[in-house]
C-alpha cells in the first residue's frame, strides 16, 4: 500500500494554507510532489520557466494572500481532484492574464477556502487531461491522494484546526501520514 505524508508547503499567505504530499519512503530527502513539479519547470533555461513562475505567483499571491481558495480558482474539476490554473475569467485579472492556452496544469484538492493540497502536474498536450501523456499518471495519482484524504477527513482521522487554516491528526498532532 502506498503511504504518503501531508506537509505544509506554503503558509505565509494571509488567507490560505497550502499542503503538499510526499511519498513516505526510506529516503529522508525525498521531494514533495509539488516541489518536483516546480523543480522541473521553474528552473533557468526551461522553456516553461516563466509560465511556472506565473503559476507559482497565482498560488502564493493571488490565492494565498488575496482571494483565498474561492470558486473562481477551482473550476477545473477532474473527477475529485482539481487543476490549476482555472479557466480564464474577466473579473479576476490574475486568472485572465494567464490566458486560455496556459500549457501547465498542477493537480490539487481544495479542502476549504483556507486549505488547499497541491500535488504534481505537467504539460497539457491534448484537450482532455487524461489523454495528455505527461499528465495521465499524475492525474491518476492525484485521484488516489484525494480519495485517501477524503476518507481520512470523513472518518475524522484528520481534522481542520480551530482557526480553519491547518490540518491536524485526530489527536492534535500535525505529522499526518496516510
Amino acid at each position: 500500500m502506498n503511504i504518503f505524508a501531508l506537509e505544509i508547503w506554503y503558509d505565509e499567505g494571509s488567507i490560505c494554507t497550502f499542503y503538499t504530499v510526499r511519498w513516505d519512503t526510506d529516503d529522508d530527502d525525498a521531494e514533495s510532489e509539488t516541489d518536483r513539479f516546480f523543480d522541473t519547470y521553474a528552473v533557468p533555461e526551461h522553456p516553461l520557466e516563466e509560465k511556472a513562475i506565473q503559476l507559482f505567483r497565482l498560488i502564493t499571491e493571488s490565492i494565498g494572500n488575496r482571494y483565498g481558495a474561492s470558486n473562481d480558482f477551482f473550476d477545473r474539476i477532474v473527477n475529485k481532484a482539481q487543476e490549476l490554473p482555472p479557466k480564464p475569467k474577466q473579473w479576476v485579472e490574475e486568472i485572465k492574464d494567464l490566458g486560455i492556452n496556459f500549457p501547465l496544469r498542477l493537480f490539487c484538492y481544495r479542502v476549504t477556502e483556507n486549505i488547499v493540497i497541491l500535488f504534481n502536474g505537467g504539460t497539457k498536450e491534448s484537450q482532455v487531461t487524461q489523454e495528455s501523456k505527461n499528465l495521465s499518471m499524475k492525474f491518476y495519482e492525484a485521484q488516489t491522494f484525494v480519495k485517501k484524504i477524503e476518507e481520512a477527513l470523513q472518518s475524522e482521522m484528520i481534522e481542520i484546526s480551530d482557526d480553519g487554516r491547518y490540518l491536524k491528526n485526530f489527536d492534535g498532532t500535525t505529522d499526518i501520514i496516510l
